[in-house]
């Protein structure tokens, strides 16, 4: 009789260490980062988020920013710059005479040069963007407040 508990034992122990080592396969070793981006008050309407590992160890992830919501998944765990990126829709002119009258408009009064309808919305260099945030394993949850810069 202590011949079969005793092999019972050690089957037992054996099943619960392939069960944890099993469970630690299956636990997640990067980021979820999920929320909102605003800029200047403003749910950012279409762009992108860039997550970019602080020492340079990692992988690079990018999600779309769509109607001010974000999801990105597969980020490395840490310190990680955010940089986020949005664009509007150009309007182009459909004429010699039309690119005229646009480049008299509040762009040209404004002195941009070059483009007459600039696309970037968001500069990399506004307040709150390409920063450093730091995110633990799992799930993360981030309210982003870009401002034009000062």
């Amino acid at each position: 009789m202590t011949t079969v508990s005793h092999s019972f034992t050690k089957l037992f122990a054996a099943a619960i260490c392939v069960a944890i080592v099993a469970s630690v396969g299956c636990s997640s070793t990067t980021a979820t980062i999920y929320g909102t981006v605003t800029f200047e008050g403003q749910d950012v309407e279409k762009g992108m988020m860039t997550f970019t590992p602080a020492d340079g160890s990692g992988s690079v992830v990018g999600c779309d920013i769509k109607n001010g919501k974000f999801y990105a998944k597969g980020v490395t765990p840490g310190r990680n710059v955010l940089l986020v990126t949005a664009v509007k829709q150009v309007t182009f002119a459909r004429s010699s005479e039309e690119m005229a009258q646009m480049a008299q408009g509040p762009a040209a009064q404004e002195g941009i040069v070059g483009l007459i309808d600039p696309a970037d919305l968001i500069p990399s260099n506004a307040e709150g963007n390409n920063q450093i945030h730091t995110f633990q394993t799992g799930s993360n949850q981030l309210e982003l407040a870009i401002k034009k810069s000062k």
